[in-house]
């Protein structure tokens, strides 16, 4: 094999890693019979980049009158609640460790909805919000990261 044919070999590698590359045998705990492995939170070590997500809200909110201001703070209020994070002043984040979770979420979001303004919903994985590129006065920071533990009502 040339220099040309392994360069491109170890590439193709790197973009599609054989399953026994993906995981990590300090993170298996067990082998299942179907011959996948499981980390110790029991995620498919495969996929849970991909099945964690996060659910981020963008909203525009009237604030001319005294009830208008008294509703989108109360929307704030009930996002910071749910486990929200501000990513930015009308941007908020939360992440969700299953489909089901990102179901839950947006049933609740729309019943929080205030009566007048702009409410939009953007589901992402965690690779995607992993890959995202956050600048602050030039400079380039770490996005936010996935808690640890995720907390369970």
């Amino acid at each position: 094999m040339n220099n040309k044919d392994k360069k491109s070999s170890e590439t193709e590698e790197e973009l599609f890693p054989s399953k026994q590359h993906r995981l990590l045998d300090d993170d298996v705990n067990e082998s299942l019979p179907s011959g996948k492995a499981r980390c110790n939170q029991g995620r498919d070590l495969v996929c849970s980049k991909y099945r964690m997500a996060w659910v981020m809200v963008f909203f525009d909110l009237p604030v001319s009158s005294s009830d208008e201001r008294r509703d989108a703070a109360n929307f704030r209020k009930e996002l910071l609640k749910d486990g929200y994070v501000m990513v930015q002043f009308s941007i908020y984040a939360r992440p969700c460790g299953s489909a089901d979770r990102v179901e839950t979420q947006v049933r609740r979001l729309k019943s929080k909805i205030p009566p007048h303004g702009e409410v939009r919903g953007l589901i992402v994985s965690d690779a995607q919000w992993g890959r995202m590129i956050v600048m602050r006065s030039q400079k380039k920071v770490e996005s936010e990261k996935m808690p640890e533990q995720m907390m369970f009502f």
